[in-house]
């Protein structure tokens, strides 16, 4: 084999290895595009948010459960909430300091956990959540003059 060859083969390699590499960013954009079950939000002041495909969920404070209350289907558009989020989610983070995001696959058995640190979109799911819940109202908006869901206090 000439070393012209041999250096048009390697070329060709590094190419192909090239063009299967994905950056994180765009691994995460085309797993955004997949079908999802649901997305859960933790956040480090200890608020959780649950969208369902149905635009349905539950929202709630903590790990009691008279502390949590459900909102009813097509609340949310699922879909807009994952356009919303596409752009804002990093495979890097902490709970301690990031809002975590776990994307529940269609299976329900595995997820994929991202970190957000946009209070403000976060925020406002919360508050269209917070919103929309019929029971155990007064109860979260006591602990939510409290803490916040997106505080990282």
């Amino acid at each position: 084999m000439s070393k012209k060859n041999l250096i048009f083969i390697i070329i060709g390699c590094l190419i192909l290895i090239g063009c299967n590499e994905q950056t994180q960013s765009n691994k995460i954009k085309s797993d955004l595009k997949s079908e999802y079950a649901a997305i859960d939000f933790f956040t480090p002041s200890g608020w959780s948010l649950v969208i369902k495909q149905d635009g349905s969920g539950q929202v709630g404070f903590g790990s009691n459960a008279t502390d949590f209350a459900e909102f009813e289907k097509n609340t949310f558009s699922f879909s807009d909430v994952m356009k919303k989020l596409e752009s804002k989610l990093d495979s890097k983070g902490s709970i301690s300091t990031k809002i975590a995001v776990n994307l529940w696959e269609l299976d329900e058995t595995s997820i994929n956990v991202l970190y957000t640190s946009d209070k403000a979109l976060i925020n406002q799911f919360f508050e269209k959540a917070l919103s929309a819940i019929t029971n155990n109202k007064e109860r979260l908006e006591e602990i939510y003059k409290d803490k916040k869901p997106v505080s990282f206090e």
